[in-house]
């Protein structure tokens, strides 16, 4: 079975742009509503929170997405690698599975801290 790469690349820059927007987007409600806060810090990743400081937001948001997208998939051929020493079939098809289940979770959780800022959700 033939595994298609071009869907693959799609999928993961789809979730990784997607979790960088709401990055964006998160910080704008920040400054807006919370103008004592240093709208940087509400970053939880320690690596993007450093990269936001040294080079800004957009410069830190680049940079911070080609990292993820180089973490994305070495994830995938390290997973992928694992479950086919174990025999299991399809086990790139399972590895990207399993991404966009954990890349969910971050997309959500952005999702709710947009909420959250917006002052929609308390």
């Amino acid at each position: 079975m033939t595994f298609n790469w071009k869907i693959v690349i799609i999928v993961i820059l789809a979730l990784v742009l997607a979790d960088k927007f709401l990055t964006i987007v998160n910080i704008n409600p920040v400054k807006k509503n919370f103008p004592e806060v240093d709208p940087l810090k509400i970053e939880k990743n320690p690596l993007a929170r450093f990269l936001f400081n040294k080079f800004g937001l957009y410069g830190g948001i680049i940079i911070h997405t080609i990292i993820t997208l180089i973490g994305a998939f070495l994830f995938l051929w390290f997973l992928g690698n694992t479950l086919s020493s174990f025999n299991i079939q399809n086990s790139l098809s399972i590895s990207l599975y399993i991404f966009i289940l954990f890349y969910g979770f971050v997309l959500a959780n952005n999702f709710y801290f947009l909420l959250k800022f917006s002052k929609i959700v308390s």
